[in-house]
């Protein structure tokens, strides 16, 4: 018997990503995510690091997922926790949850695993901690095997996951997109994709930019781009700042090499930043001789030293959802020594993540922004997420009996699943929009 219980992250974008697979009497959870934007509204109204609060708590605002019911029902049953990637909508909630289930060990690429461990801040779990590299496999117990298969998304060590069953395989991939060109690690393992597709039972994977026509540009792209717009003020004495997603790593490297080529000196500047670049750094991915500065003093520190010399930086800092503590927010707000003058440039490498909240707090920081005169350069950027055609491609590649959508909230499942239905799915047959909280049997 193969069952599926959407824990979280099929209700809305970028939210309480966790869904656990029951096959016969032992289940496999798939990621165990905070809700962003949650997080970040609460954190610029309380001004309390979410990171110091207990499950309880947690739980209370709707942070994290909502596993009470899953663990009273299946709690005793889990034998693993399997981590697809390492953005905090999907790996962030392992601090708080994982303990719950103890005996199951916590397993995911090595920078995965190291941006898990850094969100631990020195605390100890008593899960097991398996890095697990791409394209291999580990074997649970005599009757479930998990494999990871390379993909490709803003964050290095992407994998798909594979649970191997007697009954065939169930594939995760949440998120991802087919980047033939990534700038850091290898493209999609579309070979052992192929292999997979031979008794794919069901398919989970991510709606997010569903909407978006054709195929998803190759992160090549997002490289011209900042070459086009940053390399205009080559010899011009006027501050640069950018912001992007800490986590993506192949972003930043493109960035530090295009201020070094401009004469520039990069400083990246927030915690975030810190705790990707050095779990980049530890997993051996990438490692900068860039300066980075995670701690408030060592903040203020650099920044004042670049208001100074302002042609001899180039900023890259967080901040490009508006988040309200994060480093351009506080720029905005005059609370650090970097004061923007009139023509310094600002550049969002990102687009804005489709929440109420990050669309508010966007309009914030870039009214806030313009009311300096600050010249301001928007979407310079590619997306992470499969598009319409890499959606459709994928499905034809794998082949499910089922298949899932999931990531997105309803109306992007709805448009993912008419996609499926243009190759012959049927919905509530072999296609399954489900809702947070909600299971589905596939196989008896």
């Amino acid at each position: 018997m193969i069952e599926v219980w959407a824990v979280g992250g099929y209700s809305e974008v970028g939210s309480k990503n966790m869904t656990a697979i029951r096959v016969d009497d032992e289940v496999i959870i798939l990621d165990m995510g905070y809700n962003v934007g949650r997080i970040v509204e609460y954190e610029g109204r309380e001004g309390e690091e979410l990171s110091k609060l207990p499950y309880e708590k947690m739980l209370k605002i709707d942070a994290i997922p909502n596993d009470t019911e899953f663990h009273k029902e299946w709690g005793k049953m889990v034998k693993a926790i399997v981590i697809g990637h390492a953005h905090i909508d999907h790996c962030g909630a392992v601090r708080l949850l994982a303990p719950r289930y103890k005996n199951a060990p916590i397993i995911g690429t090595p920078f995965t695993i190291e941006v898990i461990r850094n969100t631990l801040e020195g605390k100890r779990l008593q899960n097991k901690i398996i890095p697990l590299n791409p394209s291999s496999k580990y074997e649970i117990s005599n009757n479930i095997t998990i494999e990871l298969v390379n993909m490709t998304h803003s964050t290095p060590q992407t994998s798909a996951i594979v649970i191997h069953t007697k009954y065939g395989k169930i594939v995760y991939a949440n998120d991802y997109k087919l980047d033939d060109h990534p700038l850091i690690g290898k493209k999609p393992d579309y070979k052992r994709l192929k292999e997979i597709s031979k008794n794919c039972i069901a398919l989970i994977s991510d709606t997010t930019r569903v909407e978006l026509s054709g195929h998803t540009p190759s992160e090549m792209l997002a490289r011209e781009m900042l070459k086009d717009v940053l390399l205009r003020y080559l010899n011009r004495d006027v501050g640069i700042i950018v912001t992007t997603f800490s986590s993506h790593i192949a972003r930043l490297s493109t960035l530090i090499n295009i201020a070094k080529r401009m004469g520039r000196e990069p400083i990246l500047v927030g915690r975030s930043l810190f705790n990707y670049l050095s779990a980049a750094k530890k997993a051996k991915v990438y490692s900068t001789d860039a300066k980075v500065y995670g701690y408030k003093s060592q903040v203020n520190k650099a920044l004042r030293n670049a208001n100074k010399e302002k042609g001899k930086y180039l900023v890259i800092c967080t901040g490009n959802q508006g988040e309200p503590n994060a480093i351009l927010t506080r720029i905005a707000n005059d609370e650090t020594p970097y004061k923007l003058s009139e023509d310094d440039i600002v550049v969002f490498s990102c687009t804005v993540i489709p929440t109420l909240v990050s669309e508010a707090n966007r309009k914030i920081v870039e009214s806030k922004l313009m009311s300096k005169n600050a010249r301001i350069f928007k979407d310079i950027h590619v997306s992470g997420h499969a598009s319409r055609e890499d959606q459709k491609e994928f499905l034809q590649i794998l082949k499910p009996k089922h298949y899932f959508p999931t990531h997105g909230g309803i109306e992007k499942q709805v448009a993912a699943a008419k996609i499926a239905e243009s190759i012959g799915y049927e919905l509530n047959k072999t296609i399954h929009i489900l809702q947070d909280g909600q299971r589905k049997v596939i196989q008896e």
